[in-house]
């Protein structure tokens, strides 16, 4: 096998291993920033004096943004997540009627099933999500 027909079966996956390196460099930032505010903490500590507020208020948020996978989450989300997934339901359902002639329609019928279940279950998740 060839680069060009390697390249030409896989050229797809090149956007899911670019979207994990840059999730892992995000991570190192992540780690980095919570690392020195926490050494900042930890010389305030060793010199007996009180650290500021707004270092510990950044400890915290950083602790709870951690906590939420690296996503702060807001109020609003949960719904927007739905009406996405509702949008990418009707696209796709209208693409399933258009083609629905065509021995291949039924991928868009598989896809537009599970866009709708998504949406069905991001809308459970946005009305029993805890509010802040």
């Amino acid at each position: 096998m060839s680069f060009a027909q390697l390249f030409t079966g896989y050229w797809w996956l090149m956007f899911p291993i670019f979207g994990m390196f840059i999730a892992v460099i995000g991570m190192v930032q992540s780690e980095n920033r919570n690392r020195k505010v926490l050494d900042l903490i930890k010389s305030y500590v060793e010199q007996g004096k009180e650290p500021p507020a707004e270092l510990l208020k950044m400890a915290q948020e950083r602790s709870d943004y951690d906590m939420d996978m690296g996503v702060p989450a807001k109020r609003s989300d949960g719904i927007w997540t739905f009406f996405v997934f509702l949008a990418l339901t009707a696209g796709f359902s209208v693409g399933y009627w258009w083609v629905r002639a065509e021995s291949w329609s039924f991928a868009f019928l598989i896809v537009a099933v599970t866009m709708g279940v998504l949406a069905i279950g991001s809308l459970i998740v946005a009305l029993v999500q805890r509010r802040p």
